[in-house]
């Protein structure tokens, strides 16, 4: 049975890309992965997410440019920001973006799948909603 839902990971850090990739597919979903801000975009458009885990700070375009030019396409899906960036500051920003999760590094495994089942869930029930760091 193919996965139910297709998620893309947008990292500059091979290991933690890997890491999360490992652990979305030993979770059922189907994964795809961007290396930078560009190829998460291109991406987005090419295999079309169910959702989006979003790293920061990356090369080339940065998650906050990924979220600003999702949002003037037109292209609203479910982003978890997965980042090393815990400043309000920066929560703020990316929930007003349109991430609908923050998470910050380092996470465990039962954090992770927990949080991208919250988003699914939002592709499931319609109206979008925010969730705030716990």
């Amino acid at each position: 049975m193919p996965p139910k839902y297709r998620i893309l990971v947008a990292e500059d850090d091979r290991d933690i890309r890997e890491l999360i990739r490992t652990r979305l597919i030993a979770a059922g979903f189907e994964v795809h992965t961007a290396r930078n801000g560009s190829e998460a975009l291109s991406s987005v458009s090419a295999v079309r997410p169910n959702a989006l885990v979003l790293d920061i700070n990356m090369p080339e375009v940065d998650g906050f440019a990924v979220l600003e030019a999702l949002s003037a396409r037109g292209q609203l899906l479910p982003v978890l920001v997965l980042t090393a960036r815990h400043a309000v500051d920066d929560v703020k920003r990316a929930i007003k973006l349109g991430a609908k999760d923050y998470l910050t590094k380092p996470f465990t495994e039962a954090q992770l799948q927990a949080r991208v089942g919250r988003l699914l869930r939002l592709v499931e029930t319609g109206p979008p909603a925010t969730f705030l760091p716990d």
